[in-house]
């Protein structure tokens, strides 16, 4: 399993709209994006995304969507608006993916794409978004791609993922966006967005972050989701953790923790020399508070690469939950 780059327009694209939302947390990261393009939002549009951030709880638009459209067929050659508006195709393509939406999220997403997210990116269409993108933005992404070619070509991660999560054979590919940072954000398949302006080091720990998205099966683990989401020091980092980090139910909290440490672990065999302990108490401001626990069971607790990672789990769980 070999770690490629590619590029693509419309994932970026939708990357640009966290910070059209006019949130600070993306404008301090994207400032000359955001003073180029968002004076030119109409008023009407910038209402309807503040309903669309409003209904969803938060203002990180680009994971969902990013997802739902690298859920299609061609997703890089075909034109956004137009997969966006094939509110049928992608909801039969991610209900043939891992990932679940209740009908009544469906419901939300397709009715808000089609009130802001159409019309904002017609109106940055219409101001040169794709013309700034190719003339400021292109040149840096390629520059980052032909180097990364030689940084991850030595690194093969099938064994290592094989041990704690089924593994296709196909390659891994990173999409270099300029648009997504602070985030890496996992799309369906061996998938995921990272950006062109992160450390070679960064861009790997997203390559083995992102590849255990989903960690298990829900269903098959939900008695020790239910037990860990019960401990009191989980349900206050739960709470007082910040919402730009992007886990907005408890189930995915949980399994971000776990992602989290598996990935760190990692990158570590991979020689990254990163203290594991302190990037725990550092990253999403200390809030992945089941990662060290987690992180210890993996030193001491051997995993045998024939069991199920769900079984796995649960007596990691049932350790700590006693």
């Amino acid at each position: 399993m070999r770690i490629l780059t590619d590029v693509c327009y419309n994932l970026d694209v939708l990357c640009a709209l966290n910070t059209m939302t006019a949130d600070e947390y993306y404008v301090q990261r994207h400032q000359a994006l955001f003073e180029r393009f968002y004076p030119f939002i109409s008023d009407t549009t910038k209402q309807r995304l503040h309903a669309f951030t409003k209904a969803q709880g938060y203002t990180m638009l680009s994971p969902t969507l990013t997802l739902f459209v690298s859920s299609l067929p061609r997703f890089q050659e075909r034109n956004l608006a137009d997969m966006l508006a094939s509110h049928a195709e992608i909801e039969a393509c991610m209900n043939a993916s891992p990932y679940r939406f209740t009908r009544e999220e469906f419901d939300m997403y397709f009715y808000h794409i089609d009130q802001a997210i159409l019309p904002l990116l017609d109106e940055l269409a219409r101001e040169g978004l794709h013309d700034y993108w190719r003339t400021h933005v292109l040149p840096q992404i390629e520059a980052k791609q032909q180097h990364l070619a030689t940084v991850l070509a030595p690194h093969d991660i099938e064994n290592l993922l094989g041990r704690y999560h089924a593994v296709d054979a196909t390659n891994f590919t990173v999409f270099l966006c300029a648009f997504v940072k602070p985030h890496g954000i996992k799309l369906c398949g061996n998938n995921l967005i990272s950006d062109c302006s992160y450390s070679d080091d960064d861009i790997l720990s997203n390559v083995t972050h992102e590849a255990f998205h989903p960690a298990f099966d829900f269903d098959a683990v939900r008695p020790s989701l239910d037990k860990l989401a019960a401990l009191p020091f989980v349900r206050d980092a739960f709470a007082k953790q910040n919402p730009n980090s992007g886990y907005h139910d408890m189930d995915g909290f949980i399994e971000e923790h776990i992602v989290e440490t598996l990935g760190i672990h990692t990158l570590l065999q991979l020689g990254v020399g990163w203290d594991s302990y302190d990037y725990f108490r550092r990253h999403d401001e200390g809030s992945h508070v089941l990662s060290p626990l987690f992180y210890r069971y993996l030193l001491e607790t051997e995993k045998d690469p024939a069991e199920p990672f769900e079984a796995y789990f649960t007596r990691f769980a049932d350790s700590i939950c006693q």
